[in-house]
């Protein structure tokens, strides 16, 4: 079965701010990209818990990355670390 035509778009940030938030860790390198992805699943599942609302994922993410103090990411230990870390603030940020 052949796919139908596919019509590509650029990511609306207004309507996904945590696109951008993803890039901007990238960009940063070191550690932000396992923070931001970390802050992100622990804001996703409270979203489908029911905890929160989907527009307040990415409010929650932008918290633990500003509040992050990026390291290099030259270890599996320094990833898990922050890792770690992400998901604590982040759910400091969802009971706060």
């Amino acid at each position: 079965m052949a796919a139908g035509p596919f019509t590509f778009e650029p990511v609306r940030a207004d309507v996904f701010p945590a696109f951008a938030l993803g890039v901007e860790a990238g960009r940063t390198g070191g550690t932000a990209p396992a923070v931001f992805n970390a802050a992100n699943e622990c804001a996703v599942a409270a979203f489908l818990d029911g905890g929160i609302p989907f527009g307040r994922i990415a409010e929650v993410i932008a918290a633990v990355l500003d509040a992050q103090e990026v390291t290099p990411a030259d270890s599996l230990e320094a990833v898990r670390s922050a890792d770690l870390w992400a998901r604590r603030r982040a759910r400091d940020v969802l009971s706060a």
